[in-house]
């Protein structure tokens, strides 16, 4: 056989079988509470109302015990009950004064070093007889119900017995009465294994132990998993490596008990051993104790096969419940679970369904989550759903092969599966997604592998597709020869088109294109993808690239364009995002010199230059410009000065309020010529060297009047 793997609730276990291995979380948990008549009803599924109880019945017991704790003696009246036992060894040190003062963790766990090793030094004793009896636990005759409480009664006698302590009773009438209790839970669809506790609602003021197991449901085609019978008590000592096993006949039944009551008086720590406590150390009002077996699925489990070919499979949970009761029922022909467990209602012809969830991610995915139940199913295993475009096109179906566990539904309609009527997908739209706007989802049950005939379906609600095209520029800044843009650009639209192209043009010039680049890869935007959690690659929507400032002149409109193209050219089949232009064109370029005089070898120059380039052209030189002789007689690089006047009196230049300079040029090596014109001229450039004019930059320049310098000037 293929190898087998399982995966249920996320802790693996390992089965004894050479095909492979399975997995479950909690195979195996217990549950405690006492009975004490002096205690008012507590809320359901409360651990600190069953260790109050436990505590207080303690104090009880501990008074009323008498028996030394390691009595090596049977009492006479119980000698016949356990002869037939098989035996029970407890490590040294497992007495009841060492379980009595457990009250807490830190106790519970001191006390759990020494306990422990009774699960490795005991281990089940198969029956033959018990062997050849074949079991179905969703059908147990009384006979088969009537010898698995003869021997867990007897079991928990023996271990009774070994401290001293008087045997439990049994009778019709109790096990009747714990089967009614048992039953009220599996009515309810309550275990330890799908998050239950003690139901006080069901149990009233009676104690209760519960001990449960996950064991194999016989639906998967071709495996075979380890008779309970042939358990270790080793196995249960790793949580996450517990074997997964088959219920099949009684020896394997009692097993099952036999490992579930050893786990209460070794394995408890986590409630403090007081398992172990009812067993042994309370007073127990009622003496008469009864077990029976409540029974639940647990589904959505998934597996695959060593060659890789998934399937789904679901397990049972066996709560075995163990309750000091009295009952009136003697008759034993009433032991059966037989017909117990629910079936569906066959006369039920309506077609139930709703969509809890429906989501498109940033990743072409439409995330759909709900339900489908219909008698109609029933025949039909292959349940597919089928995603239609808003023509009515089909885009893509996929088969439901990890069916959701939904309670809820069977409980508001009991129709065949409708507790396994759930469904959780991600389906892969690809590229429709660009051209849709609307989707149809249906749910299909057919006996058709394919999908295509003989069918049920149910047509949900249209599914909105979002095809808004989203955009924003972060950022456009010169740095030298570059111009870097920087941004992001998120729309469904483009799921067909793989290259991503930001273009920059020139509105004034007939949208003449200054430059495009490619942008190799998305930069991650995890802010764009929590505003736009259903658009495709929203995550992956930023954008940051750099382009040559050659072909740009800023006091042109400049315009950007993020475009999304399935062309590896940029240029047919595509969305554009059009941002604003980043420039208005026509610039205000003014200016004014306040001072321009001569001291000593220096030049004094002060006065304005406002101008909104600078938002690009950041770096701003003066130069003395000879004209002259026409060439450049100095420059430097300047910091400029406040000038707040200049912004009141031009409010639509934005950077007016920063263009102000004062500033002067040495002229020690570089003396001035009477009778030259001179001027001065401010210069903002995108070039951080120089005198802001180099190969590839960006500048625009202020020429001052021209000034003839005279002697009488010095």
């Amino acid at each position: 056989m293929a190898g087998l793997t399982l995966t249920v609730c996320g802790v693996a276990l390992f089965t004894a079988q050479q095909e492979g291995y399975a997995s479950t979380d909690g195979t195996s948990r217990e549950a405690t509470t006492v009975n004490v008549n002096t205690v008012s009803p507590q809320p359901a599924n409360t651990e600190q109302t069953q260790s109050t109880l436990n505590s207080q019945s303690g104090s009880q017991a501990a008074q009323a015990s008498t028996q030394v704790d390691n009595a090596a003696y049977l009492y006479s009246n119980n000698l016949t009950q356990v002869n037939n036992v098989q035996s029970i060894n407890f490590p040294n040190g497992y007495t009841l004064r060492s379980i009595r003062p457990v009250r807490d963790q830190a106790s519970a766990n001191s006390l759990e070093k020494i306990a422990i090793q009774g699960m490795d030094q005991n281990n089940y004793q198969s029956d033959p007889n018990a062997a050849i009896d074949s079991v179905d636990i969703n059908n147990l005759t009384p006979d088969q119900v009537s010898r698995l409480n003869s021997y867990g009664l007897n079991l928990v006698n023996r271990a009774r017995a070994e401290f001293g302590q008087a045997p439990f009773n049994q009778n019709n009438a109790t096990i009747n009465a714990t089967r009614n209790m048992a039953l009220q839970y599996q009515d309810k669809n309550e275990s330890l294994l799908l998050g239950g506790w003690h139901d006080t609602s069901i149990i009233t003021f009676h104690s209760e132990n519960i001990a449960a197991f996950q064991v194999y449901n016989n639906d998967i085609p071709g495996y075979v998993a380890t008779p309970f019978a042939r358990a270790q008590g080793h196995d249960f000592l790793i949580q996450n490596k517990i074997p997964l096993f088959s219920i099949n006949n009684m020896d394997d039944l009692q097993a099952l008990v036999y490992y579930g009551i050893m786990g209460m008086l070794f394995n408890d720590a986590s409630d403090n051993f007081d398992h172990a406590k009812n067993f042994l150390v309370f007073n127990q009002p009622i003496t008469t104790m009864a077990l029976y077996p409540s029974l639940t699925i647990t589904t959505n489990r998934t597996g695959h096969w060593s060659n890789g070919d998934g399937f789904s499979f679901s397990l049972k949970n066996i709560d075995m419940h163990y309750i000091w009761t009295t009952g009136s029922d003697y008759n034993q022909a009433h032991f059966s679970n037989s017909g117990t467990v629910h079936s569906w209602n066959t006369s039920d012809n309506g077609n139930y369904a709703y969509l809890d969830h429906a989501a498109i991610n940033n990743a072409e995915m439409l995330n759909v989550s709900g339900w489908h139940a219909t008698n109609d199913s029933e025949g039909r295993p292959y349940h597919y759903l089928i995603v239609l475009d808003q023509n009515n096109h089909e885009i893509t179906r996929v088969l439901v092969t990890n069916p959701v566990n939904r309670p809820d539904v069977q409980r508001v309609h009991n129709v065949y599966e409708a507790d396994r009527s759930g469904f959780n997908q991600q389906i892969n739209l690809g590229a429709a997604l660009a051209n849709t706007n609307t989707l149809h989802l249906i749910s299909r049950y057919t006996d058709d592998p394919a999908g295509n005939g003989n069918y049920v379906d149910y047509s949900f609600a249209p599914i909105t597709v979002n095809q808004g095209n989203n955009a924003y520029l972060d950022k456009v800044a010169a740095n030298g020869k570059n111009l870097t843009i920087a941004g992001w650009h998120a729309t469904n639209r483009a799921a067909n088109k793989a290259y991503h192209y930001i273009i920059v043009v020139d509105p004034s010039n007939g949208n003449h294109e200054v430059g495009r680049r490619l942008v190799s890869d998305g930069i991650n935007r995890p802010d764009v993808a929590r505003v736009y959690p259903n658009i495709f690659k929203a995550d992956k929507a930023g954008f940051r690239v750099t382009l040559p400032l050659s072909a740009m002149n800023f006091n042109h409109a400049l315009q950007i364009i993020s475009r999304y193209s399935s062309d590896p050219t940029g240029n047919s089949n595509y969305v554009d995002y059009w941002f604003p232009p980043f420039t208005s064109g026509h610039l205000a370029n003014r200016a004014y010199l306040d001072n321009f005089r001569i001291s000593g070898n220096k030049i004094m120059v002060a006065g304005w230059h406002a101008n909104d380039v600078t938002r690009f052209e950041q770096h701003h030189y003066l130069i003395l410009w000879d004209n002259t002789a026409q060439h450049q007689v100095a420059s430097q690089k300047i910091q400029n000065v406040s000038r707040p006047d200049v912004a009141r009196a031009y409010p639509d230049i934005a950077t007016a309020a920063g263009s102000g300079f004062n500033t002067s040029f040495d002229l020690t090596t570089t003396p001035i010529i009477p009778g030259h014109s001179y001027t001065i001229v401010s210069r903002y450039s995108t070039d951080n060297t120089g005198n802001g004019n180099g190969n590839g930059q960006q500048y625009t320049d202020y020429w001052f009047a021209p000034r003839v310098l005279k002697r009488e000037d010095y």
